[in-house]
């Protein structure tokens, strides 16, 4: 289980094998903070700079680096229309623009659900290394208790593929048709084919006390029933539940324990009765430690209706579903509910762990009740007894099923956001078009470019309030006048407001668009903006010399602090030991060098670049580089 700190267990969950690099990342996420897929190059890229409390720092020369290399080897697949709103100004976001792919299931009224990522190691010296990694929750800074189940392997050199590895391969080569976006980019759907061909020969190790394991999607392909084992005695760990669901669990599969949340055992008892529970229910007791966020899940309405919506969870977000039949036990994790939705219409993935039910069974997930020193799912969990009437669900709850119903259609509508350079102080118009979905009369929407704080939103009109004064073409959403070069952005917030009687509704989310219009080099140009002074400059050359493994503590901390300059340092760096760190990667990571090479000529493509460039830099440079081309001869 995934702790509170549980970004950190990510990032080294991600982090690649020793004297291995990253070649591809595929994940896939319901919702998305982009903030935390812009940490994620940083395990990739092995800079183990931290505050004290164990968390990634997100020094901007650091995440500028880590974007540099690795931002368009990672690929993340969301739900349209799940993507949380950035603070303004973040200008690295630009580094992701090519990286975030929305989805919308075949079902129109299914979610994509799976929280899954597949890695693919290579190294000189070996062969590739793939890991799987499929966990309960989203790619969000949600702090909940969650659950992670890593598997890793060798590709083997063999004729035919595990089978039990085919659903990854599946899966892999799903993405791209549920992509509101067509088609996506030929690079892409080549590494998606290779990784779905080299998955299926991957010789996976599993987890201790485990013997095998199966792999489950669903809403793929049409299916209707549940995968699990009948008869024998089962644990259910849910922050999200149907009544129909559990009752069939208690009827068909022996449910004994149910773990979940309060207001998901009253949405059973209001659904399908108080009989419909098993006979133990937990909750997560108030003491279990847990700093709760915000975070959007699935919110079953009642027994049969599938929907969606915001809620706050304090505390669970794992799922589970753990079987007993004699002394085999067959414990099933991953992103699906005890819900209608999960196993019918959302896009899911469960991976079932087979074991003895003496190492993994329902006693042995609790632990001992009677052992303070030991720290056990029962330790912080206490028993709950439904109410049996509980309060009816508020009236706002059919609002927000409305504001999720909206947010998936635009996200899933193909925008365009067209730039014109208008030559003055470097300002720019952006129009953003597209052809709108039907719009309720009561729906109010606004949009404004996600670099942009909500001040900058404009009100999007329906069609039937442009027919009077409308000069622009009928597929304009919006347009932004005057925005600076850092603020042009592929990424739009969207807010959706709904009001009936006292009640409102208001959800907030980012659509991603094609940019079109902006310059080529911007990439170089940005990288200007954000090296600021040569301080950072030479921050960032450190970092590109000390590649993986590095300890880049020292730099951050170092970046924090005031330079100050003294006979033979640059901005506090000392000569000798940028000239040393030049030397080593010639000897052992030339490749590096050519990294640098790349930086210096961004750099020097505009005389503000090369303003950035530190005095005495040419010196040590130009017999370096000579170097180094000679080597390569």
């Amino acid at each position: 289980m995934l702790g509170t700190r549980e970004r950190t267990l990510l990032l080294d969950s991600l982090r690649p094998p020793a004297g291995y690099r990253l070649q591809r990342a595929v994940g896939t996420s319901f919702t998305l903070d982009l903030m935390a897929l812009l940490t994620a190059p940083l395990a990739f890229t092995f800079f183990d700079a931290q505050d004290e409390d164990g968390a990634p720092l997100a020094d901007p020369v650091a995440l500028l680096e880590a974007l540099r290399r690795h931002a368009e080897k990672v690929t993340l697949f969301c739900q349209a229309g799940a993507i949380g709103v950035p603070k303004p100004d973040q200008t690295l976001l630009a580094y992701l623009e090519g990286s975030v792919i929305e989805v919308q299931p075949r079902y129109e009224e299914g979610i994509f659900h799976p929280k899954l990522w597949v890695l693919s190691f290579e190294s000189e010296e070996g062969p590739a290394i793939y890991r799987v990694l499929c966990l309960s929750r989203n790619l969000t800074f949600a702090r909940t208790w969650d659950t992670c189940l890593r598997l890793q392997g060798r590709l083997v050199q063999r004729q035919r593929g595990y089978s039990r590895n085919k659903p990854f391969a599946d899966l892999l080569l799903a993405l791209p048709e549920l992509a509101t976006r067509q088609p996506i980019k030929d690079e892409l759907q080549q590494d998606l084919e290779r990784m779905a061909h080299d998955i299926r020969r991957v010789d996976f190790r599993l987890p201790p006390r485990f013997a095998g394991f199966r792999v489950h999607t669903f809403g793929l392909w049409r299916r209707h029933r549940l995968p699990f084992p009948k008869g024998g005695r089962s644990l259910v760990m849910s922050p999200f539940l149907v009544g129909s669901t559990v009752r069939d669990l208690v009827r068909d599969h022996g449910l004994d324990v149910l773990v979940s949340r309060p207001e998901a055992f009253q949405d059973v008892v209001r659904g399908a009765g108080r009989d419909a529970l098993p006979r133990t229910c937990y909750v997560f007791s108030p003491g279990a430690g847990l700093d709760a966020r915000d975070t959007e899940e699935e919110r079953p309405s009642d027994g049969t209706s599938p929907v969606e919506g915001e809620v706050e969870l304090s505390g669970l977000h794992a799922k589970l579903f753990l079987f007993e039949n004699g002394r085999e036990t067959r414990l099933f994790t991953g992103s699906a509910n005890a819900t209608v939705a999960a196993f019918r219409v959302n896009v899911e993935v469960l991976i079932e762990l087979i074991g003895k039910t003496k190492d993994c069974g329902i006693s042995s997930l609790l632990g001992l009740e009677d052992d303070p020193g030991i720290e056990t799912l029962r330790s912080i969990v206490q028993e709950y007894h439904p109410p049996d009437c509980p309060e009816p669900p508020s009236p706002k709850t059919r609002l927000e099923r409305e504001a999720d119903r909206l947010a998936r259609l635009l996200g899933a509508t193909p925008l365009t956001a067209t730039a014109r350079d208008m030559g003055a102080e470097q300002r720019w118009d952006v129009t953003l078009s597209g052809e709108l979905p039907e719009l309720p009369v009561e729906a109010e929407v606004k949009v404004w470019p996600a670099t942009l704080s909500s001040e900058a939103a404009q009100k999007v009109g329906k069609p039937g309030d442009r027919a009077e004064g409308w000069t622009d073409p009928m597929d304009t959403v919006a347009i932004f006048s005057g925005m600076s070069f850092e603020s042009l952005t592929a990424f739009f917030a969207f807010e959706v407001s709904l009001r009936e009687g006292r009640h409102e509704v208001r959800k907030r989310f980012t659509v991603t668009t094609e940019l079109v219009g902006a310059p080529e080099n911007r990439k170089e140009r940005l990288l200007q903006s954000l090296l600021k002074d040569r301080r950072r400059v030479l921050q960032l050359l450190f970092l590109i010399l000390m590649g993986e493994g590095a300890d880049a503590s020292a730099f951050v901390q170092a970046a924090q602090r005031d330079g100050t300059t003294s006979q033979g340092s640059f901005g506090g760096w000392d000569q000798a030991a940028l000239l040393e760190a030049f030397l080593r990667c010639l000897s052992r990571n030339p490749e590096r060098i050519d990294d640098v090479a790349r930086l210096i000529s961004d750099l020097e493509r505009t005389p503000e670049g090369q303003d950035l460039l530190p005095e005495g830099m040419k010196e040590i440079w130009e017999p370096v580089w000579a170097a180094r081309e000679a080597l390569r001869s």
